[in-house]
């Protein structure tokens, strides 16, 4: 890219800005960040001085109770938003897909998010949004200057689509120009982060965003791969505190008033054991497997009338047809006979109004948890209990304790060395739309009480 079209965009965007942010706000996500990996730092050995000085310099939370189930893309949507999955309509991950045709489709687009958002609430003030690998933004509203989180084939191609659903149009490849190859949208290595970090120092200095989003996941890709507080684990979120440390400093150069917040999704444990849950329903008669695929080889499904929706540490079971009560009394029998089973790996079995109370999976007839240290698994047949040894899974209902996220802040007018307890996920949002000088009318919860 030369130097006069960077100068371009960014003239363009002063000239947009029809005001400003009370204080320009960065948020950071490093995805799976156990709040202990900062509060208790000496404790795993670790060498994260740019985390660490939050504690001292800012406010931050003991832990973060998150949302069902603490996955990666409806936490990230309540960061956002303030509201539980059940009202901003991201449910899981994945799509619910039992006949297996989206080929693990993901909730990637925004217009799946049916509340506002931050960027929206933003951008209707006049501030300058911007955002880059965040989940569910795939043309996502109010974000003027965005990369989003987006895969399909896992090749070069998938460069291709984040080219094309970059925005403005042209301007991820003019950025190439200058910076390199973008990064697949898949690609959670720590390799991928840095490049993420590279283009988000490139988007601050020449789009002063008033509201900067970015994701950076090689942290919970080496924690599944390993568990949390592997010693891999810790050598990678070394090196991503080492890229906060960049991106901070560019943000604070770029404008002194910049207020920077690092949340997390969820937070994780070890597994060493993975449960099947979709074998007992096609042993039941309730999933029909199909023939392999021609082509892949990939399993199938040719008819269905309960199903799990995989989550991770849990599962939504859906049914084909919700009003057939024998069906549904069937699916509880079998749930309940897999919880009653001391080497299952089933926690608890959820029903009826107790789903409704805990915002997520609404259309659900029971949600399924598994203990910790079994994650799902999505074999039809074998055993329901298989071995995978030194793995780590998050998913879990969010009333464990570790599954809790975490909620870091500092900058001019945060309150140093204030210790916050422990917060509800949906308190996030809020807080950061008061520092904007935002309204944010359908958050619930309370703001935090971050400043001096």
């Amino acid at each position: 890219m030369n130097p006069s079209s960077l100068s371009r965009f960014a003239a363009a965007s002063v000239l947009l800005a029809a005001s400003t942010a009370a204080a320009p706000v960065l948020l950071i996500s490093i995805d799976g960040l156990k709040p202990e990996y900062v509060t208790q730092a000496d404790e795993h050995g670790l060498k994260i001085p740019n985390l660490r000085r939050f504690i001292p310099e800012g406010t931050y939370a003991e832990g973060v109770v998150g949302v069902v189930p603490t996955v990666t893309y409806p936490s990230h949507t309540t960061i956002v938003t303030g509201v539980a999955p059940a009202e901003h309509g991201v449910i899981s991950n994945t799509k619910f897909d039992p006949l297996l045709k989206n080929h693990a489709g993901w909730y990637w687009y925004g217009r799946d998010i049916r509340t506002q958002t931050l960027w929206e609430a933003a951008s209707r003030a006049g501030i300058t949004t911007a955002s880059i690998n965040w989940p569910v933004t795939v043309a996502a509203r109010g974000v003027r200057y965005l990369i989003p989180e987006y895969w399909r084939a896992e090749t070069e191609d998938d460069l291709r689509l984040i080219e094309a659903l970059s925005r403005p149009d042209g301007w991820l490849q003019q950025l190439e120009e200058k910076l390199g190859p973008y990064t697949n949208g898949n690609e959670t290595s720590v390799a991928g982060d840095d490049i993420r970090t590279k283009y988000s120092i490139e988007i601050i200095e020449t789009t002063r965003p008033g509201l900067m989003t970015i994701h950076l996941s090689a942290l919970d890709e080496t924690e599944h791969k390993t568990a949390p507080f592997s010693k891999e684990s810790c050598e990678t979120l070394e090196a991503l505190d080492g890229m906060i440390g960049r991106i901070v400093a560019a943000a604070s150069k770029s404008d002194p008033k910049t207020v920077v917040a690092i949340v997390s999704d969820h937070g994780f444990v070890r597994t060493d054991y993975k449960l099947n849950l979709a074998a007992p329903f096609v042993q039941a008669g309730l999933i029909t497997v199909g023939k392999p695929d021609a082509i892949s080889g990939a399993r199938t499904v040719s008819d269905w009338l309960a199903s799990p929706w995989p989550a991770g540490g849990m599962a939504g079971v859906m049914l084909k047809d919700p009003a057939d009560t024998a069906v549904r009394e069937r699916v509880g029998r079998l749930l309940q006979n897999l919880a009653a089973d001391p080497d299952g790996g089933v926690a608890r079995v959820i029903a009826g109004a107790e789903i409704g109370k805990l915002g997520g999976f609404p259309d659900a007839a029971f949600l399924v948890e598994l203990k910790p240290g079994h994650q799902l698994g999505y074999a039809f047949s074998g055993p329901l209990v298989t071995p995978t040894p030194s793995t780590g899974m998050h998913g879990y209902l969010p009333d464990r304790p570790e599954m809790r996220a975490s909620f870091f802040i500092m900058g001019p007018g945060i309150a140093r060395g204030k210790q916050l307890g422990v917060i509800d996920m949906r308190q996030i949002a809020p807080t950061l739309a008061a520092i904007l000088g935002v309204p944010l009318p359908a958050a619930t919860q309370p703001k935090l009480a971050v400043s001096e």
